[in-house]
């Protein structure tokens, strides 16, 4: 395959964006990345970072000046391909460039009103025509593409390209014994992980509620919470009703944790446990299985693509009792936890690689320029 010029729009600073994008600068291809949320310089990595970010006074007249500066340099990198990560604000330059091909990936918050989306003026209007005009929509779940439809096109091919997982670090039987040294786990403490964004949209107080429930009957259990992108309040509010509930030595609050430690921790788990009002399909959770964590989540039609009744991870109401009886199945049967460790990793391996779901991206890529030449 001839070398691609890819323009990719979208924030730099989010790991999963960086992962796609660097994907395709190691396999060889001319990548630039256009953001208002850049990455920090030491992040950057086989791939250019333009910056389009703006300090105005009005953050309409911001989004505004980005959009602009957008179309700009689309026009004057003149790329084989835009791919549009992230369809609000800075995306929506496409439409003042007018160029093709281009491919949209929309994220959850970009489609889902139950996440915010269309909350800005002309967002559902804007966010329409981009997908309307896109050349090619990739979506990350089944239920994406089922929100998606829509505001597509008829005859406007809809593919489903999850991010995948990096298999070579997100593996079972990687060494734990530092992490719990560090944060003070013994070795015969079973672990619940709390690991989505410190937001009250990720519900990590009913986390704490169930936790309790599960400490009455598995005392030796420890909470973990992670602090990614935290609200700073409410991570006081969280700490605040550890303490109320008398969990303070049960609970692990241990910051941001980088991509690259990530794995320790999902090794460590037994079970891992996120509960957001609404979700697309995170890669987090493909993460999780692929280490050999057991997934406790909220019933939502998204996760039903994964879980299975039960026995390969459970979907529950967001009840703290319910919870909590999900949590003590999985932490009391050693046998429930290895199969479904066993079973995760072979469905990630088939449906959640990386380097088959970006391969797949390429030859799309490949079609689409093709197409236009």
């Amino acid at each position: 395959m001839r070398r691609l010029r890819l323009c990719f729009v979208g924030p730099a600073q989010n790991i999963s964006t960086r992962r796609w994008v660097q994907w395709f600068a190691a396999r060889g291809h001319e990548v630039t990345v256009l953001t208002v949320e850049p990455a920090d310089q030491w992040e950057v990595e086989g791939f250019q970072q333009v910056d389009l970010s703006t300090r105005v006074i009005s953050r309409k007249l911001s989004r505004l000046i980005s959009s602009v500066r957008l179309a700009l340099h689309i026009r004057r990198f003149s790329p084989d391909i835009v791919h549009v990560h992230y369809l609000r604000g800075l995306a929506w330059g496409i439409l003042l460039s007018r160029y093709h091909p281009y491919v949209v990936t929309p994220w959850g918050s970009d489609v889902l009103e139950e996440q915010g989306a269309f909350r800005d003026w002309g967002g559902r209007v804007l966010t329409r025509r981009l997908l309307t005009g896109a050349d090619l929509v990739t979506v990350h779940s089944q239920y994406l593409e089922s929100r998606v439809k829509g505001f597509v096109a008829s005859g406007t091919p809809i593919a489903q390209i999850g991010w995948g997982v990096n298999l070579s670090l997100f593996r079972p039987g990687l060494q734990t014994v530092q992490l719990r040294q560090r944060w003070n786990i013994d070795a015969d403490q079973q672990v619940v992980f709390s690991p989505r964004l410190a937001q009250p949209f990720y519900r990590h107080e009913l986390i704490i509620k169930a936790f309790h429930e599960v400490h009455v009957k598995i005392p030796r259990a420890v909470l973990v919470i992670t602090e990614q992108f935290a609200d700073p309040d409410y991570v006081r509010r969280l700490r605040a009703l550890v303490d109320e509930l008398g969990l303070g030595a049960a609970v692990r609050f241990v910051g941001s944790i980088t991509y690259r430690d990530m794995p320790f921790w999902l090794n460590l788990a037994q079970v891992v446990v996120m509960l957001p009002v609404s979700d697309g399909m995170p890669n987090t959770l493909f993460e999780s299985m692929a280490c050999g964590a057991f997934p406790v989540l909220s019933r939502l039609p998204q996760y039903e693509e994964i879980a299975n009744l039960g026995w390969n991870g459970s979907l529950v109401d967001p009840l703290p009792g319910a919870v909590a009886q999900a949590v003590e199945t999985v932490l009391c049967s050693a046998t429930l936890r290895h199969a479904a460790a066993r079973h995760n990793r072979e469905l990630v391996e088939m449906t959640g690689n990386q380097n088959f779901e970006m391969v797949r991206m390429e030859q799309w890529y490949d079609q689409l320029r093709s197409k236009a030449a």
